[in-house]
């Protein structure tokens, strides 16, 4: 008996340390638009985070789980703490994750400066030479919330996938086009071009600039009122 009176303190003890080590506090950078993602069943849309510190530098992941107590923002970045608690496996449905995520507070919370790029845009230049406005001029419009693009390059007409995007840097997926051919094609192809080595970007007030990974000027736009 005084055997079991000794070790029952000593289990308590170990028990709660495990269970202390099963929990740990982090910090996460929530992105301002969700992403499509497949979880189990099918696809949903997940959020994405970043662990990072500068989030204009950010890498996103997708994030599978729910995080109770979070409200997400369309259009602003969250700077989030965090409790991550380890799950018993047993106790965990399939598909589901093993980590329980649960809101510690928001640490802080800023609108997306690239959210002002979510627009038509008309081009008024290539490779830093002006282009006269006609009814074959291209245009570009950018929508964040799916992160797409889609247009006209003048002659035909595109859809994108924009893979990553931060408050600097822009980066294009695969641009699919209708594949019509027009008298002049010189625009279209300078264009599309211009737009498949863009790698960076500037907005002032209702104009866009483009460059190219050595920052020369690729395309030059504006908002379409």
């Amino acid at each position: 008996m005084s055997l079991l009176k000794t070790m029952l303190p000593i289990t308590i003890i170990a028990t709660l340390f495990t269970s202390c080590n099963s929990i740990k506090t982090t910090t996460y950078w929530v992105n301002s638009v969700k992403t499509d993602c497949s979880a189990g069943a099918g696809k949903m849309q997940c959020l994405q985070v970043y662990k990072g510190v500068d989030v204009d530098k950010a890498t996103w992941s997708s994030f599978y789980a729910p995080i109770e107590g979070f409200e997400f923002e369309f259009g602003y970045f969250q700077k989030i703490e965090v409790t991550e608690t380890q799950l018993d496996p047993k106790d965990v449905p399939a598909d589901a994750s093993s980590i329980k995520y649960k809101l510690v507070k928001v640490l802080e919370k800023k609108q997306d400066p690239k959210m002002t790029l979510n627009d038509i845009w008309m081009v008024t230049g290539i490779n830093g030479s002006p282009i006269a406005k006609s009814r074959q001029t291209p245009n570009l419009e950018i929508n964040i919330a799916k992160m797409q693009i889609s247009g006209t390059d003048g002659c035909n007409n595109f859809t994108g996938e924009i893979k990553n995007i931060t408050a600097r840097n822009i980066e294009f997926g695969p641009i699919a086009s209708t594949r019509k051919m027009c008298l002049d094609m010189t625009i279209p192809n300078k264009f599309n071009k211009a737009l498949n080595v863009s790698v960076s970007y500037k907005k002032e007030n209702l104009t866009l600039t483009f460059y190219d990974a050595n920052g020369n000027e690729t395309l030059a736009l504006k908002k379409v009122d």
